[in-house]
């Protein structure tokens, strides 16, 4: 089974269905076992929903980054 950091170098690909079916395959065996990686795709998902429905906007990479750093190293802590 792959790793919380493998399936979160393939997650914005697949969030956007742009993985190989083998690829799609093993990011759900990954979800279907890991509690922490189906709660950040789900918030993920519902995220995005509300997003595009109330038009876009793009966080620059100062406000991104850091939160995405946090997300990761929590997920690393949680898995050690």
């Amino acid at each position: 089974m792959i790793t919380c950091e493998e399936f979160f170098a393939e997650f914005a690909d697949y969030l956007e269905d742009q993985v190989s079916p083998e690829v799609r395959q093993e990011l759900e065996l990954h979800l279907s076992q890991c509690r922490a990686c189906q709660v950040l795709c789900d918030t993920s998902r519902k995220t995005v929903k509300i997003v595009t429905e109330s038009g876009s906007f793009e966080l620059p990479h100062s406000v991104s980054d850091p939160i995405f750093d946090r997300v990761m190293a929590k997920l690393r802590t949680d898995h050690s």
